[in-house]
């Protein structure tokens, strides 16, 4: 649903901005290949594919709270630092939007955890 909001808000006016249909695609692939194709090597791929995602979605938070600032300080010159704080988290970039990513990444790495296929003394005897 994600990407579904960012097309309907037209999430795509600068390069970085592709971000995080790069990064939804990913976790979707890397959740796909550990549901169909369970295994060692797809499992790991989609821990540290979370682990990508969940920190690119500091970029974005970042990314939002830059252009907020940066538009207050173009429209306010003479603004005070509380002004300006106030107005870099309120502004019309929502903050905390790419934490999305971030939430959907604890739900990937909960849904990993102490994993069968990813115990260091895995054999397929212990599973049957």
């Amino acid at each position: 649903m994600t990407m579904t909001e960012l097309i309907f808000l037209g999430h795509w006016n600068k390069t970085i901005q592709f971000l995080p249909f790069a990064l939804c695609t990913l976790g979707l692939l890397a959740c796909a290949g550990g549901y169909f194709l369970p295994g060692k090597v797809s499992l790991a791929g989609m821990r540290w594919s979370m682990v990508v995602i969940g920190l690119c979605s500091f970029i974005g938070i970042y990314e939002h709270m830059a252009g907020n600032y940066h538009f207050w300080r173009e429209a306010q010159p003479g603004a005070t630092v509380w002004a300006l704080v106030k107005a870099t988290l309120e502004g019309e970039n929502p903050v905390l939007a790419p934490g999305i990513l971030l939430l959907g990444t604890a739900i990937g790495l909960a849904s990993l955890y102490r994993h069968p296929l990813l115990m260091p003394n895995h054999s397929k005897e212990k599973l049957k």
